[in-house]
């Protein structure tokens, strides 16, 4: 079976391909044009200038919003992070407007779709962020890896145990060249990892050598919403030329009955 047959192409989220992207049964969901493309030009212009002037993180993408991977060791930059939940999607919405938020459109789309319905992740009862924008430039990369939460986090800090993970990219801008999204059917266990994570500390910087010669390569375009399941092993493909912008972050399951938990 070709690897191509892992990818769902769909108009709409519904419950079914998300459960089977959490099952494994597809390893990414693309959903062209779901956020329009001329929404796109509105907002992006605006985001490139706000990171290019006031970059909080640095490294193989660039923000001015942290993500939970980078603050979860420091407590007082984990506590601007916290504070930041609601600020983060208020500026979004003003931000995009006269049109809706790409963030609030995909957390309704996945409210509508999951039976148990979506929501912020709450981390010692305060809201986390969600839909980070991240600036990736020519040059730049992301190493094969995978990203679970609970592997980096003790069980009794989550709200909620998770049973799986995906992560999420709305596309506001792509890249001239390069800067694929690739994916392996390769799921590196709980207990596989522990040998390694020494090795690969956070799940990160697999050796090719470790993982499937086939991968799925997607190269989305502007207005497109990629999930991936990131149980799997996954990368970006190094930026050959231009730069791309995207809103990004991460969708926990913790049952069917449950809401989808959303951070980034």
């Amino acid at each position: 079976m070709s690897i191509d047959s892992k990818l769902a192409t769909v108009g709409v989220l519904d419950a079914q391909v998300l459960a089977a992207l959490f099952a494994g049964t597809y390893i990414a969901v693309r959903v062209p044009n779901f956020y329009d493309p001329q929404y796109c030009k509105n907002v992006v212009e605006p985001l490139y200038e706000k990171i290019d002037n006031d970059a909080a993180t640095g490294g193989i993408y660039e923000s001015d919003i942290d993500s939970f991977w980078n603050v979860m060791n420091d407590e007082a930059r984990r506590e601007r992070y916290l504070d930041a939940a609601l600020p983060v999607q208020q500026r979004m919405r003003a931000m995009s407007a006269p049109y809706p938020s790409p963030v609030d459109q995909l957390r309704l789309a996945l409210d509508e779709a999951w039976p148990g319905g979506a929501t912020l992740m709450t981390m010692g009862g305060r809201k986390m962020p969600f839909g980070i924008t991240r600036l990736w430039r020519t040059g730049k990369e992301a190493l094969p890896h995978q990203d679970l939460l609970w592997r980096e986090v003790a069980p009794e800090a989550m709200s909620v145990p998770l049973v799986g993970q995906l992560g999420v990219n709305i596309y506001l801008d792509t890249a001239d060249e390069g800067g694929e999204l690739e994916t392996w059917d390769r799921y590196i266990t709980d207990e596989d990892y522990e040998p390694l994570r020494e090795t690969y500390p956070g799940s990160y910087g697999y050796s090719r050598d470790m993982l499937p010669e086939e991968s799925l390569l997607i190269s989305p375009e502007v207005g497109d919403l990629v999930m991936v399941n990131t149980t799997r092993a996954h990368a970006v493909r190094k930026i050959t030329k231009g730069r791309r912008m995207t809103v990004s972050g991460f969708v926990g399951n913790a049952g069917v009955d449950q809401p989808l938990r959303c951070w980034s």
